[in-house]
């Protein structure tokens, strides 16, 4: 197994982030690095002329050992398994820059950080994350205590959802929940074209199975966006995963219309799994 990120900033939402990530990484036996940014203020003058600054290195280790304390309060006896870093620059460039080494499988943020609208439930830096990153971005909302709840995933047979769908089965497998795979077709769909969306969805499906990983399949007609809702309301899941349309020239449909409704709009924590790694 890869590395897990986690971005750690302090903030109520990171912390969260941080503890899911330390029981994802025992469960798989993945190393886990906590990666944070910094960078300094635009504007340092005061009325008696410039401010000191610390130097680089300075702020590299000063920031380092901010975050190695929240990772012994979180953490406590396994802080020590947790490599801590910091990049120097904006928070998304930091995180992406990290996701995209060689060996990292997955990227864990919460949806706010500190600085951030009370009204939104995706903040700029996970929502660049979630746009922009090259391997899976785990979204934590709230602070979810446990991780037994199913995990819930939307499934059209595009090579996005089947690539997703191959890394819910990694984890479920790894955690030991249950997968519920959902498919809508069109409301109002006739009873051969509900025949036909089961077959499919057993077919999509069919390496569920093989993984012995426990699992219920749905049919729910209508809005993808609302059924893949629905379905993890009525279940309490755990997490909620769908897949993205990969890269394209157009960098801001890369998420496609379901998953980007689920990345700004779900209450629950979220994966978004690009279509291709690497």
């Amino acid at each position: 197994m890869g590395d897990i990120i986690v971005g750690v900033d302090g903030s109520d939402g990171s912390r969260a982030a941080l503890r899911w990530a330390a029981r994802t990484s025992a469960a798989r036996g993945a190393g886990l690095r906590a990666v944070t940014a910094w960078q300094y203020p635009a504007n340092a003058v005061t009325p008696a002329g410039p401010a000191r600054l610390p130097g680089p290195e300075e702020m590299d280790e000063r920031t380092c050992d901010e975050v190695r304390a929240v990772v012994r309060e979180e953490l406590v006896a396994d802080a020590d398994l947790v490599e801590v870093e910091a990049g120097r620059g904006p928070a998304a460039s930091v995180l992406l820059t990290a996701a995209a080494r060689p060996g990292t499988d997955m990227l864990v943020v919460g949806a706010r950080g500190l600085g951030g609208f009370a009204g939104l439930l995706l903040g700029s830096v996970s929502q660049e994350c979630v746009e922009h990153s090259p391997c899976p971005v785990v979204v934590l909302r709230g602070d979810p205590e446990t991780m037994d709840g199913p995990i819930v995933i939307g499934l059209d047979g595009s090579e996005g959802s089947i690539r997703a769908l191959e890394w819910a089965i990694d984890l479920a497998e790894a955690t030991g929940v249950p997968i519920v795979a959902v498919h809508a077709p069109i409301i109002g769909a006739n009873n051969a074209m509900m025949d036909a969306a089961r077959q499919a969805l057993e077919q999509w499906c069919a390496p569920i199975g093989a993984r012995s990983v426990p699992h219920e399949l749905r049919i729910e007609p209508g809005d993808a966006r609302t059924a893949l809702e629905h379905v993890a309301d009525e279940t309490g899941a755990s997490l909620l995963v769908v897949g993205t349309r990969g890269l394209g020239a157009v960098r801001g449909l890369l998420l496609g219309s379901v998953a980007g409704y689920v990345a700004r709009y779900s209450t629950r924590p979220i994966a978004v799994v690009p279509r291709s790694t690497g």
